[in-house]
């Protein structure tokens, strides 16, 4: 095992994990993909961890939000930008939940803040 792998969120095992049927091409561009409640079921998360990781397609290029219809998939990335090292990209996944992580915890903070 690679000592040197930054562990993946759940979330961004699931996004993942889709990606690669999508680049397997066992998804077809315009394929609807399973809903927010379909993939917390079948992978035992809660609909927020679903819900991030369809989000986490669409930032990729992967998926497209259709509003009131769900998530379809979409051509994988230009293979320019699928050469990305794969460490690198989970990194910079990490940075960005990390950062999500700090606003929510300081907006958390204010609003304690504003009741005293």
């Amino acid at each position: 095992m690679d000592q040197h792998r930054v562990a993946a969120h759940p979330y961004q095992e699931m996004a993942s994990e889709i990606a690669r049927q999508i680049d397997g091409g066992d998804l077809s561009p315009g394929t609807r993909l399973p809903s927010v409640r379909a993939l917390a079921k079948q992978h035992e998360v809660s609909a927020m961890t679903a819900q991030k990781a369809l989000n986490q397609l669409a930032q990729d290029g992967y998926a497209e939000a259709v509003s009131g219809l769900g998530y379809f998939a979409q051509e994988p990335p230009a293979k320019e930008e699928a050469r990305t090292d794969p460490s690198t990209a989970a990194i910079n996944r990490q940075l960005a939940e990390l950062q999500d992580t700090v606003s929510e915890l300081r907006a958390r903070v204010e609003a304690l803040e504003d009741r005293s």
